[in-house]
This record gives structure tokens, sequence and C-alpha cells, in this order.
């Protein structure tokens, strides 16, 4: 005997996901040898072939060299404490105040997008403006990682948009950028990335983060850091954190969403950490117990490989100045590339100006018609 009953999820929509993957699908059954794949967000040898760090490599060696590495869990849901202590010095600074007088905390995570999920479950539950609206608000500038909307709107937060990129200049709008964050609501949430632009490669220097940190404290905004390419901008980690540090330093309301997948090409470890900015040790120590028990909600215990490797590179001087070194050689190898590409435009004869090209920076280059919404 058959029992019918109700399918519940009959009617589900065919999703851009899914048209990107069947494209890639299509790729990868294309036979011409020239083909070029520009939708992977990874750095490839110029060969086209994945890129191990050799610091990574040695990482590794050490690990699988000692005998008592295991694979138990670990003893927190939150990630070892070395691993949260080196990712708040690297991101932070060493030298950072919030650092040495324990201001911030911190949490692993499953890669940036997992540190925007949790960061964004967090601010739902807990961050006053958010808690005392039916509906709250994120507001994410025009052009931006495709995923910040999914991250907000799955958890009922609505994205609203902000102008960051100028189709005429090909660059950062900032006058736009600047007047539009000052006549949003206060103690607005808006998002921002550190450096190396996804998608346009455009980011605003130091003294207009310096502007922007002025209007973040006139009106209470709090600032959702994404830092996925530190290092990939200007080849230097510290330099490309600047405008994040300042915000930081000059106490702005903040979270940080950072992964070590790209700077340290550990795309499928998913490797990731979630630091929240607070003004005590009582705040901190109630926030550490909010993560603890969201991570246990979600994933249980972190995973490990990764983020000892992590671990392994940034507890060694010398193996962490390796990988610094690394990491500035592959943003030297991206603007060479970019050169390249724009020479090879101006050479054909390709209509328009291609400045821009070598203007952007990190691992995106972006070009919008004028007027194209």
């Amino acid at each position: 005997m058959e029992i019918a009953y109700p399918y519940p999820f009959r009617n589900i929509p065919k999703g851009q996901l899914e048209t990107l993957e069947n494209l890639l699908e299509a790729f990868r059954a294309d036979r011409h040898p020239l083909k070029t794949n520009l939708m992977v967000g990874a750095f490839r040898t110029s060969d086209g072939l994945p890129y191990v760090l050799p610091a990574v490599k040695e990482a590794k060696r050490r690990m699988f060299s000692d005998l008592e590495w295991n694979h138990e869990y670990r003893q927190s849901h939150l990630g070892t404490r070395s691993f949260r202590d080196v990712s708040q010095r690297l991101f932070f600074g060493t030298d950072s105040l919030l650092v040495k007088n324990n201001r911030i905390v911190s949490m692993q995570a499953l890669g940036g997008s997992g540190a925007c999920h949790m960061g964004a479950v967090l601010l739902r539950n807990h961050y006053e403006p958010w808690k005392t609206t039916q509906r709250p608000k994120v507001f994410i500038p025009t052009e931006s990682w495709a995923n910040h909307s999914n991250v907000f709107t799955s958890q009922g937060i609505e994205a609203h948009y902000v102008p960051y990129f100028n189709s005429v200049t090909q660059a950062f709008d900032f006058d736009s950028f600047r007047a539009t964050l000052s006549g949003l609501p206060s103690q607005s949430v808006v998002v921002l990335q550190t450096g190396a632009h996804n998608p346009t490669g455009c980011d605003p220097s130091l003294e207009q983060w310096k502007s922007l940190a002025t209007v973040f404290e006139q009106h209470g905004h709090f600032a959702f850091w994404d830092a996925a390419y530190p290092g990939l901008a200007s080849g230097c980690i510290d330099e490309d954190l600047a405008g994040f540090r300042h915000f930081a330093e000059r106490g702005i309301p903040l979270l940080l969403a950072a992964t070590y997948g790209k700077c340290f090409g550990l795309y499928c470890e998913r490797v990731g950490v979630l630091s929240f900015v607070v003004p005590d040790e009582s705040v901190r120590e109630r926030m550490e117990v909010q993560m603890r028990l969201q991570a246990r909600a979600e994933t249980g215990a972190m995973p490990d490989f990764g983020a000892t490797i992590v671990e392994t590179i940034l507890l060694d001087p010398e193996l962490e100045d390796q990988w610094r070194r690394q990491v500035r050689s592959m943003a030297v190898d991206l603007r060479q590339r970019r050169l390249q590409l724009r020479q090879g435009l101006e050479r054909l004869g390709t209509p328009g100006h291609w400045s821009h090209v070598t203007d952007q920076k990190g691992m995106f280059s972006y070009v919008q018609e004028p007027g194209e919404i």
C-alpha cells in the first residue's frame, strides 16, 4: 500500500548558484587550449595551477613530524587559545592596546563566510539597536562580495545598498559613499572591506578611511569589517589593515570577520576568525559565552588542520617572516599580470581606457559602463 503525503519542498525555485555551477561544468567540458576561468576566487600560478605557499608546506611538514599530533576534539568550541591570540595580534597589530588590555573577544569560524554568518547572528541577537526593531537593516556597498547579502537576508536582516563605485572614473566614489553614510539612521550597521575590495579592486586611502571614521563616530554607526585579502592589495599585511586598525584605535564599535583562505592559500580548509571589540572584561566574558553557545548550536568543535597550520606559522617569527614575504610576492605577481593585461588590451586597440586595470588592486578587476546598474 502506498501512503501519499504532501512534499513540502516541491516548488523550490532554481537559483543563481545552479546557473554558476552549470557554467563551470561547461567550462570544464570545453577543450579549447586557451580557455580562461575568470570566476575562480583563488590565486593561481602563471601556469594556472593551484599555489601552495612554501611556508604552508613547511608548517605541514612540522605537523606530520610531530608524533603527538592527533585528531582529538579541540578543547574549546571557540578554537584554541593560541589560534585566537595569534589572530588578534595579526589583525589588530602586535602593539595594539586593545590586544594588550583584553578588549577583544574572538572565535574560530568556518572561513570568511562562516565568520560573517556568526557575526550577523550575534548582532541580530545582541545588538541593541537591532533588538528594538522588528526588521533590522544592514547597509552594504552596491558593489560588494555577492554572498554578503545572502548572509544577512538568510537571518531575516534587510540588506540595503549604498553607492561605492564610480562608473565614469572606474574608481572608488568617496564623496558619494561618505555622503550616503552621513545620511543613514544613527547606529546603522555598515559592511566594510579592509583591502583588495571584492569585486572592484578599489580601496579608500588611509586619509579617506580616517574621514569615514569621523562619520562613524558622529553617527554612532557599527562597522562590520570583512578581511578576506590582507596583503594582496599593497603586498604588506599591516598596510592593508591600516584603515581597519584606525577604526579600532578610535573606539568605533566594530567586529572583524576574517579568513585565512586567500593570504594563506587555505581555501578548502575553511579557516576563519570572528572578533568583537568590547568595552570591558565583563562584556568580554559574556560575549564569549554567547559565542560558545552559538558555536555549539551550529558547528560544535572547530576543525583543527587548517587552524594548526596558521598557528604553526604565526607562532614562529622566522616562518611568519617567510609567509609575509610570500604574500608580498603574490601581490607583486598580481600587479604584473594587471600590467600585462592592460598592455595587451592597449596593444590590440581595444575600445575604451584601461588605466583602471593597473589602478585597481588585488585579485579583482572591475569594469562598469557609465549609467549601468
